[in-house]
């Protein structure tokens, strides 16, 4: 049933006409059922990988576009951190940092608002 399990239907069938090739193959088994587990799982893990890669935008994409709906009034680093996907994975340290990457590119500039608030906007 092993063979079955691990996506193995051909060797799963001679394993069930032969009696697991005498109890041999059995044997055997036990010491490649982690290998069996490992190659039967991997596209599995993979496309989560992918699946979350793709839903989540790198922290300097997110910024760029916060920065862009924001328009001219701006954000600040509290707007940022409450408008960051997925909520509660970046740390205050690393938006700052990332924004501090971003002014020194000239992909943000930062500026006072009215309120004399410290603000992040596109150029």
């Amino acid at each position: 049933m092993q063979r079955f399990y691990n996506r193995r239907p051909v060797s799963g069938i001679l394993y069930l006409l032969t009696f697991g090739i005498c109890g041999l193959g059995q044997l055997i088994d036990l010491f490649l059922i982690p290998g069996f587990v490992e190659s039967s799982n991997y596209p599995l893990l993979l496309e989560e990988a992918i699946a979350a890669k793709q839903l989540q935008d790198p922290l300097d994409r997110q910024l760029l576009l916060l920065a862009r709906r924001s328009g001219l009034g701006g954000f600040s680093i509290n707007d940022a951190v409450l408008a960051l996907e997925p909520s509660g994975v970046f740390d205050v340290a690393a938006v700052r940092a990332e924004i501090e990457r971003l002014l020194h590119a000239d992909l943000l500039d930062i500026t006072n608002n009215q309120q004399g608030r410290v603000v992040y906007r596109e150029p």
